[in-house]
């Protein structure tokens, strides 16, 4: 039998990002998550679902308060409308590392 070395090619990860292709998957995914993202959202105003958008390949929530909802405060529960979103679109969510 014989032995198959692999080596990775360097900068391959940019090659593939930069293809038409990825980037027309990838924007489809991110439409899927934002829509996602707003049916899991609360439905009291209104507002933050107005200002969840896809953005390339990423989801912007552009409401000042956009935190308030996904954690909570002393006041409101935590919905936690993006991470919901995230794993209802299909994806799996890992949150960053804390620096």
């Amino acid at each position: 039998m014989t032995r198959v070395r692999f080596e990775r090619e360097r900068g391959y990860e940019d090659k593939i990002r930069r293809q038409p292709e990825f980037i027309g998957g990838m924007r489809a995914r991110t439409t899927a998550v934002a829509v996602a993202v707003r049916q899991a959202a609360p439905d009291k105003t209104g507002y933050y679902k107005r200002h969840v958008r896809p953005d390339g390949t990423k989801v912007r929530a552009t409401d000042t308060f956009w935190h308030l909802l996904e954690f909570g405060s002393v006041n409101n529960p935590p919905y936690a409308p993006l991470r919901r979103g995230v794993i209802a679109s299909g994806l799996r969510f890992s949150p960053a590392p804390h620096a």
